[in-house]
């Protein structure tokens, strides 16, 4: 089994590990206005382990689709089996379930387990919400930005709900490059290329007007970089547009993000312990 361990991380998503990790990372740290060992901690715990847990069902159950869309992964190429991967799930679960009663508090602790119960939901019957359409994409972009709405508290509250916004834009882009798995699952979602970039560019606009209504203004960088990037994209790089766009938008969220951190961190008033 260790010898695929290797394997078995790679039905999680490195991007979603990065900005899991960082979303909580930051959410703790600049809504504490302090620094802890434990911060990091509990980050690392979020991204390695409800986190990974939930994106290693939605693996689990989405062999169908990456046989079409993604036939390198490893349940499709068959690099590892079913079972390895049932094994190593219930291995993330008892993790997510032990690792949230020591590290976490009062409502925290519920706000966590609420990663594990969302998973299930949008991956299993009954309700397996990743077939329900537009809903699948807000609930992804819900799943993004929900690490810092539960580290920042209420005080950072206005930052936090601005992430989602702009990651609600991010995720509607995220179904242009799956369509040909989607539709061999029966997925019911398929807007046109147009009115899924509408929908996208009106989600960062108005995630840019909330991050220059909060305390964190220099966080509008995520949402005008991005929305900078899709719109020449789109008007001027169409042969590769739905297949890349997606990949290219995450990828300057996490820059844009690392970016913005940074620069709160250096002016503003975080205390290191």
């Amino acid at each position: 089994m260790f010898r695929k361990l290797p394997a078995l991380f790679r039905l999680y998503r490195a991007d979603v590990l990065l900005l899991s990790f960082l979303a909580f990372f930051a959410g703790r740290l600049l809504g504490k206005n302090e620094f802890s060992q434990l911060f990091i901690v509990q980050s690392l715990f979020v991204a390695l382990f409800p986190y990974n847990f939930v994106y290693t069902l939605n693996s689990i159950t989405d062999v169908v689709e990456d046989s079409a869309n993604k036939p390198w992964r490893p349940l499709p190429s068959g690099i590892i089996t079913r079972r390895d991967a049932v094994l190593w799930l219930l291995f993330l679960a008892f993790g997510s379930i032990a690792g949230t009663v020591i590290l976490f508090e009062g409502v925290e602790k519920f706000l966590v387990f609420a990663v594990l119960l969302l998973g299930v939901a949008y991956s299993l019957p009954p309700f397996v919400l990743k077939k329900r359409g537009l809903l699948a994409c807000l609930i992804t972009g819900c799943g993004m930005a929900y690490p810092m709405i539960v580290a920042g508290g209420k005080g950072f509250l206005p930052c936090s709900l601005s992430l989602l916004l702009h990651v609600l834009g991010v995720t509607a882009l995220k179904d242009l490059s799956d369509a040909e798995g989607d539709i061999l699952a029966g997925r019911k979602h398929r807007l046109s290329l147009g009115k899924t970039c509408a929908l996208s560019a009106f989600f960062m606009l108005l995630s840019s007007v909330g991050f220059l209504l909060s305390p964190q203004k220099i966080a509008v960088i995520l949402p005008v970089s991005s929305l900078l990037l899709l719109s020449s994209r789109f008007f001027f790089g169409k042969e590769s547009f739905s297949r890349k766009i997606y990949a290219r938008v995450i990828l300057l969220t996490g820059i844009a993000a690392v970016a913005a951190v940074v620069v709160l961190l250096v002016f503003g008033n975080c205390h290191w312990s």
